[in-house]
């Protein structure tokens, strides 16, 4: 009895100071063959045992974490940012988010769209434009936010239906009630369990909710990763007009940037501005963009913008 009430007062705790992260998990597969969320959800996300970082989220019409329905229009000035959970954007309030501050800084009615989710790569990105041609030819810039060490892995998408059925499940749900067996599992409470369970085949990435991105850089897959490049842009084509890729140089193969400039691609290096600011641009606990480091991102994009009004 005294386990049962030790159990429920920490439950009641666990709710009361929101120490659960409640990022949708809720997934759904598009007819494009495109992994969304399930519109409608919102809450909010939650990293480290301490709520070192608290965020909103809402989930649009669209299947997206968005302030904004997507709703492009042939007489307004409206632009596009895709990408993985760097775009996604839980980790910051999504009435703040990079689109959001792109707006402010533009201040003249522009409009943004967030086409995020964790986990999207190259093919994902290009297969979203080509899909949603109909929105994208109304959309004036489309910023394409790319990790070259991660995003040029594969040429074509296989939409994770195992994924989605799992998260749908009786026991998932039940399990996601339990707001303290999410706050446990979150701080790594288990993973020494499950370390014994699985023996060699545990890995912890599998169990955490955002995963680290790598800075370190690597050239043995660059002539690779590029020929995977030129398969997506033969597969799916490439507007030279109206994309632009949005990357950290510093983390981006030179073999890349070269071939950008080679064929006219137009890029953003957000990474020169990163390495004069005095003040960190990253979260301590799982690398993604912190405030400051979205205001930089969203004021090289609305200084292009400006920069190419009307030509």
């Amino acid at each position: 009895m005294y386990i049962f009430l030790i159990l429920l007062c920490l439950e009641g705790l666990v709710r009361l100071f929101h120490l659960y992260n409640d990022v949708p998990l809720h997934l759904y597969i598009d007819e494009y063959d495109i992994q969304k969320t399930v519109p409608g959800q919102t809450g909010f996300s939650v990293t480290g045992n301490r709520r070192q970082n608290f965020a909103e989220f809402r989930i649009n019409n669209f299947g997206y974490n968005s302030y904004r329905e997507f709703i492009p229009t042939a007489n307004e000035v409206e632009i596009a940012l895709i990408g993985d959970s760097f775009i996604e954007g839980f980790n910051q309030h999504f009435y703040d988010s990079t689109g959001k501050k792109v707006e402010n800084y533009l201040n003249d009615g522009t409009k943004v769209f967030e086409y995020g989710r964790g986990g999207y790569d190259m093919a994902d990105q290009f297969h979203i434009i080509k899909s949603y041609k109909d929105q994208f030819d109304l959309i004036d810039y489309v910023f394409i936010y790319m990790k070259f060490e991660n995003d040029l892995k594969r040429t074509e998408i296989k939409p994770d239906h195992r994924l989605v059925n799992l998260k749908h499940s009786f026991k998932f749900k039940i399990k996601r009630q339990i707001r303290l067996l999410k706050y446990a599992n979150a701080i790594g409470l288990f993973d020494a369990f499950r370390r014994f369970w699985y023996g060699s085949n545990f890995n912890e990435e599998t169990f955490d909710t955002f995963i680290s991105d790598s800075d370190n850089i690597s050239d043995k897959f660059d002539a690779e990763y590029l020929d995977n490049f030129k398969t997506l842009v033969k597969t799916y084509g490439f507007n030279k007009e109206k994309n632009v890729f949005l990357f950290d140089k510093r983390k981006t193969s030179p073999l890349f940037v070269e071939h950008c400039e080679k064929m006219g691609y137009k890029y953003l290096d957000f990474g020169a501005v990163f390495e004069k600011s005095s003040r960190p641009t990253d979260l301590i606990y799982d690398r993604h963009w912190n405030n400051h480091g979205r205001e930089i991102v969203a004021s090289v994009i609305a200084d292009y913008v400006k920069n190419n009004a009307g030509k």
